[in-house]
């Protein structure tokens, strides 16, 4: 239960962490100084740094506490008998804790949504009245700025300002300060810079002007025929100057005086919209702010604010954002681009300010929640206690009926939910009672059916069942196509019958057996309306009847039927309960049918393992003998003894041979020769049986070899024999057919005659030689084994074949491992020999223009040589058959090379003979590779690559 989990002290440690968040909460504002505005902020802000710190601390210690619970529970606490939780022994308590969260859930969300709702409606309002300000202040701007424009260009276009004449230039600088009440000052410059005129009295004018003035003056006298820039303010003022400059040209155009008019934002009647739009925001704490071009602050509540850098953002639009003030509080920031000029208008107003007007908004909300909420509690927990009253009389009713007591029924006196709820648990008394009945019938059915597979022994508690409803007549019939006679043919339908009724409407069986097999169900309360059987005049029948068609697997076995002496209506219980009862018939049939199929399976298989002549062996998947024929245990030498089945196959059979091959884990067909005690030879073929993907066993066939081994034998004694005898009579020819020529002049045709006798005689020698040498091979001489360097066989061999390759302009190359190259030991003569027939053959069958390539690699159990080429290829059909004796491919290209076949058969009788082997690859068209594996050693028997 919950409670249980509470105990431990990891879900403990998390509950008080979530609990940490409205702790702290509540201490922040009643610890806090400020508006409580500003306190909740303050508590909302730091509310994820803080429950991170506490709970990291809370979730460490629960962890060590958990580690000492778990290793010595003893010393934790003391393991008492768990009670009930107030909430397990009280329906109205459970509901109210139940539902308790989810109302808080629900309360929290409307809480938090309201707030939410509210904020944003807030921020909403403020950013309004921070755009419109801010929007009223940028559209003064452009105003302002062209208004000094026009009237500094139009005072600069006076021809008396190129007078010399000081107290004149003075009189008329006054007057036009008089005359718009726009600049504040108004200076004249001469070419070299310095101060001619002023008005009023000069002050930080000309070498004493601000660096972006003076860098101004140069460019007006350099012809820039306006400017304005930002000035500091003069002493005693509050905002920035906004000083215009404009070139004084001559009467040939060029630029000989700069006139300067200096306008204070403060006093200019022209920048009044902008400052008072600036100041529109009513909170104390708000800020207004105008910008120029480059981010210096031209007018600013703080005085000592104007003319430093703001480092706040800025855009080409319109911008409302967040950001925090030097003193650290965070402030809603209103950005307002003034349009056509590089200004911008800046509003702050603290954050705070927003959350006063969403509390204000959201708080009658709020109280209208929480008064809602505990009205909605009070009145849940008094209906409940109402509810909870009547059900716990009918608990009480409902404990008799939990105990098995269904014999007393249960009254309903009212007929609100309560009394429905009574008649409902009436209903399922009755309900239950009969269902309890009749699960009991058809588990003795069940029991029945899985205790024989009889059929007539399974299907009598089957009728029995069928009686028990109140039938006079029970019947079970039998398809033709199920049950059949000892010589295969189908014989008559099988009926079996119960009730004191049964024989009576026995007659009606292979009716209702040809309308089931058309129809599962078949249901007639009267037997007079359908017309659907064909019943003899006075003969007896039953008055309504109903039969289930027998079908298992889409195999139709027969029918079950019952029948009333009187109309009866068949309840969808009743048809529910026969149609299971069909199928525990059907299932009793098809179950008797497979033990009858599989008993005769079994003995036609026993028939013929017996009558087979090959040993058979089957094991399972734990490598038991399961089966073994007659031929198997004469040939093995065991006696007949069904005790030796099931045990262990190594325990059974004493050739390691064979028994390696059962008990092998490869899900491919191995084979193996086995040689038996008194000369047998078997080739033992295993087989994995393999069921939905597993091995579940493996099945071993033993063929008797030993009559081919012997041929074999004969065939390469013969071979042997006739190479012999032969070798002497070849040189004799040879001997006599070079000689020809010392006897006597010969003509072109003899000599022609004579190098192909000579030819014929030294390919007869070659096929001996080989053979004599494959003789020795096979017949198991001993090997000269020497330790020998690889790369010397290689270099022997590439070197006596580097004539062959260059006559048919084929690069011969050979490759090495890095580092120093091992020495292994081996027969040298009989290796350079396998080697050399590789690399002739691979010279025979490469084209010209193609290239050889010999490649050494070295493995942990020996080393393999790679005889590479880019010849024709060969077939994957004569692949198998490369190795063979005589074998030579039919392909293209072989027969334009002249051989023995023996070859390659060297080859592998020479990598046997060593403990390795001999195998190639090949692509048709592509080329071969070739390889021969030598063990390092000759201790090793076997090169597994």
């Amino acid at each position: 239960s919950f409670f249980k989990l509470v105990r431990r002290p990891i879900l403990a440690g998390l509950l008080v962490s979530a609990l940490f968040l409205v702790i702290h909460l509540v201490v922040v504002l009643f610890t806090s100084q400020g508006v409580f505005v500003t306190r909740l902020d303050y508590g909302l802000q730091s509310l994820a740094s803080n429950v991170l710190a506490v709970g990291l601390q809370i979730f460490i210690a629960s962890a060590l506490a958990e580690a000492i619970l778990f290793t010595s529970p003893e010393r934790w606490f003391e393991a008492g008998p768990l009670e009930p939780s107030p909430a397990e022994k009280s329906l109205q308590t459970r509901f109210t804790v139940n539902m308790a969260p989810l109302a808080l859930i629900l309360l929290l969300t409307l809480m938090i949504g309201d707030w939410i709702v509210a904020g944003e409606a807030a921020r909403e309002m403020i950013r309004s009245q921070m755009s419109n300000a801010a929007e009223m202040s940028a559209q003064s701007v452009p105003y302002f700025l062209e208004t000094g424009q026009n009237l500094i260009t139009k005072l600069a276009r006076d021809p008396e300002l190129m007078s010399d004449n000081s107290i004149q230039l003075s009189e008329l600088l006054a007057e036009s300060i008089r005359t718009v009440p726009y600049f504040n000052q108004l200076s004249i410059i001469g070419k070299e810079g310095q101060l001619i005129s002023s008005y009023p009295t000069a002050y930080n004018v000309g070498p004493q002007s601000p660096v972006d003035e003076q860098m101004g003056i140069q460019f007006a006298l350099d012809g820039m025929p306006f400017q304005y820039y930002s000035i500091p303010p003069v002493e005693g003022q509050k905002t920035a100057q906004i000083s215009f400059l404009a070139a004084i040209f001559d009467q040939a155009g060029d630029p000989q005086r700069v006139l300067i008019g200096r306008a204070d934002l403060e006093n200019n009647p022209f920048s009044q919209p902008i400052l008072s739009s600036l100041h529109k925001l009513t909170g104390e704490d708000d800020i207004g702010m105008l910008i120029d071009g480059n981010k210096r602050i031209l007018a600013h509540p703080d005085p000592l604010m104007v003319m430093t850098t703001y480092t706040g953002r800025t855009a080409d639009t319109p911008l409302f954002y967040i950001d925090t003030d030097p003193g650290g509080n965070r402030m809603l920031v209103y950005s307002q681009p003034a349009q056509g000029r590089d200004w911008s208008i800046v509003l702050m107003a603290p954050v705070y300010r927003a959350q006063e007007l969403a509390l204000q908004i959201a708080t009658p909300l709020l109280a209208m929640i929480v008064v809602l909420s505990i009205v909605a509690l009070i009145i849940l927990r008094f209906g409940l206690g109402m509810v909870t009253a009547s059900l716990k009389t009918l608990s009480l009713e409902a404990g008799r009926i939990a105990q098995g007591k269904l014999d007393q029924p249960l009254p309903a006196n009212s007929v609100d939910e309560v009394g429905q709820l009574r008649r409902s648990f009436e209903s399922m008394r009755v309900s239950l009672k009969g269902r309890l009945d009749e699960l009991n019938r058809l588990l003795i059915v069940s029991q029945g059916v899985a205790s024989s597979l009889e059929f007539s022994e399974a299907v009598q508690p089957i009728l029995e069942a069928a009686l028990a409803t109140g039938a006079s007549a029970a019947r079970v019939v039998l398809a033709p196509n199920i049950v059949h006679a000892q010589d295969g043919t189908p014989s008559m339908p099988m009926m079996y019958g119960l009730g004191p009724s049964q024989n009576l409407y026995r007659d009606l069986d292979e009716q209702i057996l040809a309308l089931t097999r058309q129809q599962d169900r078949l249901v007639l309360p009267n037997l007079q309306r359908p017309r659907l059987l064909n019943v003899a005049p006075g003969a007896p029948h039953p008055e309504s009847l109903m039969a289930i068609a027998l079908r298992h697997e889409s195999l139709y076995y027969g029918t079950l039927w019952i029948a009333y002496d009187q109309p009866h209506t068949f309840s969808e219980e009743e048809v529910r309960f026969m149609v299971t009862l069909g199928g525990q018939a059907a299932l009793a049939a098809a179950n008797s049918r497979l033990f009858l199929s599989a008993e005769i399976g079994r003995q036609r298989l026993e028939s013929i393992l017996a009558s087979s002549p090959d040993p058979v062996l089957v094991t399972d998947q734990r490598d038991q003998l399961l089966l073994a024929n007659p031929a198997a245990w004469q040939v093995l030498g065991l006696n007949l003894d069904e005790t030796n089945t099931g045990k262990p196959i190594n325990q059974v059979i004493d050739e390691p041979e064979l028994v390696n091959l059962l008990r092998t884990t490869s899900p491919e067909k191995q084979s193996v020769e086995v040689s038996l005690p008194g000369g047998r030879v078997f080739l033992a073929t295993a087989t994995p049986v393999l069921a939905e993907g597993q091995r579940i066993g493996r099945v071993c066939i033993l063929r008797d070899v030993t009559h081919f081994k012997e041929l074999d034998a004969l065939k390469s004694e013969f071979v042997s024999t006739v190479s012999h005898d032969l070798r002497s009579p070849l040189t004799l020819m040879r001997g006599y057919a070079t000689m020809l020529e010392m006897v006597g002049q010969l003509n072109e045709q003899q000599e022609n005659y004579v190098r192909k006798i000579i030819a014929g005689v030294e390919n007869m020698a070659r096929l001996v030689n080989n053979l004599l040498d494959l003789g020795r091979i096979e017949s198991g001489v001993g090997l000269q084994v020497e330790t020998i360097n690889i790369q010397d066989v290689v270099d022997r061999v590439v070197g006596s074949l580097q004539l062959q390759a260059a006559q048919k302009r084929i690069q011969l190359t050979s490759e090495f491992p890095g580092g120093s190259q091992p020495l292994i030991e081996a027969d040298q003569a009989l290796l350079q020999q396998a080697l050399h027939n590789l690399v002739e053959n691979a010279i025979k069958y490469t084209r010209p223009e193609g290239k050889v390539h010999v490649r050494v690699r070295i493995q942990p159990l020996g080393v393999v040589f790679e005889v590479i080429d880019n010849g024709n290829g060969i077939s994957p059909v004569d692949q198998p058959r490369l190795f063979e004796k005589f074998y030579r491919s039919v392909q293209q290209g072989s027969k334009e090379q002249r051989g023995t076949g023996l070859g390659l058969a060297i080859v592998k009788s020479i990598a046997e003979r060593h403990g390795g082997k001999a195998w190639a690859e090949s692509q048709l068209g592509k080329g071969s590779t070739f390889y021969l594996a030598i063990p390092i050693h000759q201790g090793i028997h076997e090169v597994k690559i």
